[in-house]
């Protein structure tokens, strides 16, 4: 007896599975430990700060909060009033918000994939596009696709043009093919500071963005998961300025349009107690949508009073951010120290966890040399393509124990990228270079 099928949208969805997912149970499987498994697989692909693991570890645990009888209970499922006015305080005193934030204007989510996707349903009916600037966040297909199934609409940008005025040119022609389609876009989304690119927009680039998506009639949603993880304020660099804190936002958009993603996964290295959040402080009715899904992304109520705990301890918070700053701009330069050392070609950033580099043709021809896809004499035709770049992102998983995203799991528009995490260990993200440079080695 044949099963019965499966519905069009989840046929969909598992038509779709990121690249990245594929690689999640084998690393876990093999993982590297410096104990007991030496030769397991290093992840420097994951965006996670470990950098301050200990000093997490200590405090939460400090905080031994016990369970109580509510805790057995259902809790508000868009957040305590007491956690939403901790991170309002997260907001006030770091984001430098025109208006203090307020609690009404949040609403708490199981993890930011999820204030992502019930944004999309707010904002998008099925079909809808949402543009984003490409090379960009590799999940979002998954988050805004597989169950709103909005048409995610990556705009594949030239590196040189990823933080210039000029890539609105490539936005225009892009909706304007999809209004000859018949179809519409609802949504920009952008990420300040950048994944992949560790870079905050310059101002002028998101007041571009911002005029572009108000004459297109589209909602705009600003991650800035990233915002406390700029390690590098150097005056020649553009500083990270979030959109809460401009004077002049109506200049450029009706704010009711405008909604801010933060969360405790990065800024914080909390990415296992999936806590995010939505700012909405023009606008109620989104806020009041994303609170009638909000039941869809429960935590337990002993998360919320354990983070109301541990972000009320506000001298410690503002102390340990400093030291992850501190540490993210010590392992960038370990980074890029061995990255000009090779001639490995990067994107110099100034923000997150991770740098975006282009392994040298040589790891594209040993890949393929060692397995006799070329001969010696073809080497020097040898080009990146997305089949070789896939073949060696297998070869370092597989042989050199080093996982890394490839570039094309970010929609480049070049082949031969990938995106390498900092944030790890000094001791694993020494042995993930040596394992990078393995790769490349002739």
């Amino acid at each position: 007896m044949a099963p019965l099928e499966l519905s069009t949208s989840a046929q969909a969805a598992t038509s779709k599975i990121p690249l990245i997912f594929k690689a999640f149970q084998k690393i876990q499987d093999d993982a590297y430990c410096k104990e007991t498994n030496p030769s397991g697989i290093v992840n420097a692909g994951v965006a996670a700060n470990t950098t301050i693991k200990s000093l997490l570890l200590e405090r939460l645990n400090a905080i031994n909060e016990k369970l109580i009888d509510t805790d057995l209970e259902y809790n508000t499922p868009y957040g305590s009033h007491e956690l939403r006015d901790e991170i309002a305080g997260i907001f006030n005193r770091h984001f430098a918000p025109v208006s203090p934030v307020q609690a009404d204007s949040i609403v708490v989510t199981n993890g930011c994939t999820t204030a992502i996707e019930m944004l999309t349903f707010a904002m998008c009916n099925p079909g809808d596009h949402v543009l984003i600037p490409a090379p960009c966040y590799l999940a979002l297909e998954n988050d805004m696709g597989a169950r709103a199934q909005a048409a995610v609409t990556p705009v594949q940008l030239p590196l040189d043009d990823a933080m210039e005025v000029r890539q609105i040119e490539h936005f225009e022609k892009k909706i304007a093919e999809i209004k000859n389609e018949g179809k519409q876009a609802k949504m920009l989304f952008l990420m300040s500071p950048h994944n992949p690119l560790g870079a905050s927009y310059p101002r002028k680039v998101l007041q571009a963005f911002l005029k572009f998506a108000s004459d297109h009639d589209l909602f705009v949603v600003l991650d800035e998961i990233y915002a406390l993880s700029v390690f590098d304020r150097s005056d020649d660099v553009a500083p990270f300025e979030s959109v809460l804190s401009w004077t002049d936002l109506d200049t450029y958009i009706d704010p009711s349009s405008v909604v801010v993603l933060h969360g405790l996964s990065k800024d914080f290295g909390l990415n296992g107690f999936r806590m995010g959040w939505a700012v909405s402080p023009w606008n109620q009715h989104i806020v009041n949508a994303m609170r009638c899904y909000s039941p869809f992304g429960y935590r337990p109520a002993y998360t919320d009073r354990l983070i109301t705990k541990f972000l009320a301890d506000r001298e410690y918070i503002d102390s340990m951010l400093q030291i992850s700053q501190a540490k993210l701009a010590s392992h960038y330069q370990m980074v890029i120290k061995v990255l000009d050392q090779h001639a490995i070609r990067y994107i110099p950033c100034t923000a997150g966890h991770f740098v975006w580099l282009q392994l040298p043709i040589s790891a594209c021809i040993k890949t393929l040399r060692a397995q006799d896809k070329i001969s010696v004499e073809e080497a020097s035709d040898v080009k990146w393509t997305r089949e070789n770049e896939i073949l060696v992102w297998e070869e370092m998983l597989e042989k050199f124990g080093l996982y890394v995203p490839t570039g094309q799991s970010f929609f480049s528009a070049e082949p031969g990228w990938f995106r390498f995490t900092f944030s790890i260990d000094s001791d694993q993200l020494q042995l993930a270079l040596d394992r990078l440079l393995k790769t490349c080695a002739p």
